[in-house]
This record gives structure tokens, sequence and C-alpha cells, in this order.
């Protein structure tokens, strides 16, 4: 919040220096955040305080025109302090608490405290962001609850003991910046109901708990300059009516800051996750997660993976004969790919009139899947990853071929598995009904296995575009 508050303040301020702080200086500043932010009385206000300026932001005016009948909201301003160092850099600093209220008669309330919030950077005006940044807090404390008159009355309270975080950035290629961040955060949890299971039981209730939240990621060719244009247009702008008058500009302006981003990617890292359940402990040791994407760009890519360790479920949860084959650890990692998002957002900005009904051609809407998929199609590739249970690993790969232009998923896959033997003693003692199904399936898979590594059973499939399911060269469907 205070980091993109401050590129507010520097996004248009152009080559005008102010080494000392002034009244005109702090009348310019002022000018300029009310371009953004509009010019209702008590938004802003910045002042000179002997060589820094003192710039506060209040929101409040803002959130009082909220459109809900009766909605009320407070927040606490927004302050920090800033230096010109006279070269087209900043110095800022901010050292606050922080709260925040909002209330929905009849449908929900939400509160946020912070107890500290402390920051420093250095604001590079030609990057249009800071080029070094790092900020800490203590003490979150965020509680929602919320009405439905189906469900009931529910209450979400969520609190962080502390965290950090430190961002660098860089000029890019083709104009943008290139970022990186890392974050840390401590002393996670999490507390909910969940809506009684029959008439006249209480709710349950649910804790989640972590150790820490760990991360690090970064983005390139990220354009804040397009982010900043977009807030101004849509403070000029606020009615439909407005836009709808005004949507050549806002086309240029999206037009002229795609792709917004070229491409980021994020892993975080959350340690010691425990769940307090009606039905007893559950726990984590670590759940890392991955997400990769690239910007509005012909070469589409979006990537999601995870990997879980130390899975230890409730006693009871599940049948003691089936407590072996409960995964302890899992691995996924899928990309998709062969995709086109440029295409069609420049086809939505060419044909796009918010002044017509309809608001798009009804032939450009038929136009966008094959501006999306120029190919017809979409690779989905799934990395090797597994599970890992007490009696058994499982390994898995695949590369599938999917869309409107082929008739069938093509592609193929491979599975390894060891731990058969153990599996068929854990079924041994289950129910009838659970080895009557399971019994004749795994053992026809254990017969169209082929040896691997380490005494693996290992399959191979293959999907062809006539509808053909290879598994190690039998054909288990029609198709050739």
């Amino acid at each position: 919040m205070r980091h993109f508050a401050f590129g507010l303040v520097a996004a248009l301020w152009g080559t005008t220096a102010l080494a000392q702080a002034t009244p005109e200086g702090a009348a310019d500043l002022t000018a300029l955040l009310q371009t953004y932010l509009g010019s209702a009385p008590g938004v802003v206000t910045v002042a000179p305080e002997g060589e820094v300026y003192g710039v506060k932001l209040d929101f409040a005016p803002l959130l009082a025109k909220l459109p809900d009948a009766g909605a009320e909201a407070s927040i606490t301003p927004i302050e920090f302090k800033l230096t010109d160092n006279d070269d087209g850099t900043w110095e800022m600093t901010q050292d606050q608490s922080f709260d925040l209220q909002i209330k929905v008669p009849g449908q929900m309330e939400m509160s946020l405290h912070i107890a500290n919030v402390t920051g420093e950077g250095t604001f590079d005006a030609g990057l249009q962001t800071f080029s070094t940044s790092s900020t800490s807090f203590t003490d979150l404390a965020m509680v929602q609850k919320t009405t439905d008159p189906a469900m009931g009355d529910n209450t979400v309270n969520y609190t962080i003991a502390s965290g950090s975080y430190e961002s660098t950035a860089e000029e890019g290629a083709d104009g943008g910046v290139d970022t990186t961040m890392t974050y840390a955060v401590e002393g996670v949890a999490e507390t909910f109901s969940l809506p009684p299971m029959g008439e006249g039981a209480p709710p349950s209730k649910i804790t989640l708990r972590a150790e820490s939240y760990t991360g690090n990621g970064g983005a390139e060719g990220l354009r804040p300059d397009a982010m900043y244009k977009l807030l101004a247009f849509f403070v000029a702008n606020p009615s439909e009516a407005a836009i709808a008058a005004q949507q050549g500009e806002l086309k240029t302006i999206l037009t002229d800051g795609l792709p917004l981003f070229q491409h980021l990617v994020s892993t975080s890292t959350t340690t010691a996750i425990t769940v307090e359940t009606p039905m007893g402990p559950a726990a984590l040791a670590s759940a890392e997660i991955t997400v990769e994407a690239n910007g509005i760009v012909e070469e589409g890519l979006f990537r999601e993976a995870f990997v879980l360790k130390g899975l230890e479920l409730p006693a009871g949860v599940v049948p003691e004969w089936a407590v072996p084959l409960v995964p302890s650890d899992l691995s996924l990692d899928f990309k998709v790919t062969r995709f086109n998002l440029l295409a069609p957002a420049q086809l939505l900005l060419s044909a796009l009139d918010l002044t017509k009904d309809p608001q798009l051609p009804p032939e450009v809407e038929g136009q966008l899947l094959g501006a999306l998929l120029p190919e017809g199609v979409v690779d989905v590739t799934l990395a090797p990853g597994g599970a890992t249970a007490p009696v058994y690993t499982l390994g898995y790969e695949a590369t599938i071929t999917a869309g409107p232009m082929t008739p069938m998923p093509t592609g193929t896959a491979k599975l390894s598995l060891t731990g058969m033997a153990e599996i068929n003693a854990a079924l041994a003692a289950a129910p009838e009904e659970v080895k009557m199904q399971a019994g004749p399936m795994l053992a026809m898979a254990e017969g169209m296995a082929k040896p691997g590594d380490n005494g693996a059973l290992v399959w191979e499939v293959e999907m062809t575009a006539e509808g053909a399911l290879l598994v190690n060269g039998t054909n288990m469907m029609g198709g050739q």
C-alpha cells in the first residue's frame, strides 16, 4: 500500500527538482496526487517539514461514498515522509499503525489492525517505482464477519505476528522494469467456523496455524506507468457514462501499456502447518507453491506447482487398513502453453464500443477463441512428480495436446510404482466390497505393467488422434 501510494507521487513528476521542501513544492505534490485521487477535500495533504515533505493520504472521504446503502467505513491515513535527492530519486520513510473498518449492515463487517508498519526505500522517477525498498510490520489482526440467510453468521479471525518485505528494481527491456522480491511472515493463525452438520448442532470450529511463510519472486517487463495512468483515468471518469465517453483514451492507455508485464514467477513455502478440527489435529510439515505466468503476449504461459511434505491426518479419519496407503508427500507441476493472449486483447481493444449494445459485435465474439488458440489447441505438460506413502511410491509425468481443433486429446504419459505387493497386503485387510472393486483393477494394472528400475512397475501411455489409448503398446480403446 505504501509503495503504490508513493508511486502516485512520482509517476508524473517529470524533471522538477525539489532539493528543499518548500510550500510551492508541497502545492505541486498535492496537485499531482489529486490527479490520481481526485480533489475531494481532506484526501491529500502535503506540507514542508524542514528538509522533507510530510504526506498524508486520507481515504475516508472516498470510502464514505461507498454505494451500499448504510455502509460505513473508516481507515487510518497513510503517512510518509519524502526527501528529494535532487537526482531523480527520492528517499521515503514510514512509521505508523494502521486500522481499517468496513460495515455493510446485514451483510458483512471487517476490521484490520496492524500495530506498526515501518519502511524505507528509494524511489527512482525514471523507473517510476522503488529501486530498493524494505517494509516490516508487527501484530496484524483481521476479523471478518459475514451474514448469510441460508448458512447463518460466520466469523473468520486472522493474525500474523510479524512480517517483512524487500524488493529491488532496475530498467528492463522495451521500457519495462525488472523487479525482484523476498518476503517472510511468522506466526500465522486463522480460525473460522463451518456450518452446523445437522439441525441443532453447533458450528464446527477450525483453527489453522503456520510457523512461517516465506517466498521470493520477480517480474520482467513490468509497466508501472500503465498502472498509474489507469488509476488516473478511473478517478477522472468515475461513472460508466464517463468511461464510455472517454473510451478512446482508455484504449490508448491499455494499448500503450501492453503487455503490462512480460513474465512473473513467485515461489512461497509455508512450514509447520497444523489444523485443529472437531475430528482431531492434522499437520503438514511444509507446503511449497510456485506460480509462473507470461503477460499479455503471443507466447502464452501459465504454470503452477506444489510440493507437500509430511501430511498427517486426524486419527480415525482413515480406516486402519488404509493408513499405509495415504500419501505423506505429494508433488505436482503442470504448465499450459501454446496460446496467445496478445491477439484477443488487441481484438477486444479494437472492436469494443462501450456506447453500443451489444458492446462487442457478434462476429468478433466468434473470433476471440481463434485469436486465443491460433493453432486450435493448447499443450499441457505435467513435469515429473509423484506421491509417497508408507508402503509405495508413485511417479508420473505427461505431455498432452487438447483443444477444439483436435477431436481427441493426444500425448504421452508415464506412470511408475514401487510397492505393489505392499498395497495388495494392505488391501487384504479391507472390507470385502473394497477388495472386490479394487482387487481386479490392481491385478489388471499389474499384468499390463513392464519392469522398471529398482523393481518398479511402469506404464507408458500414448493417446492418438484417432482415439487409441495404448498402454505399453496394448490398445485399450478403439482407434488406430
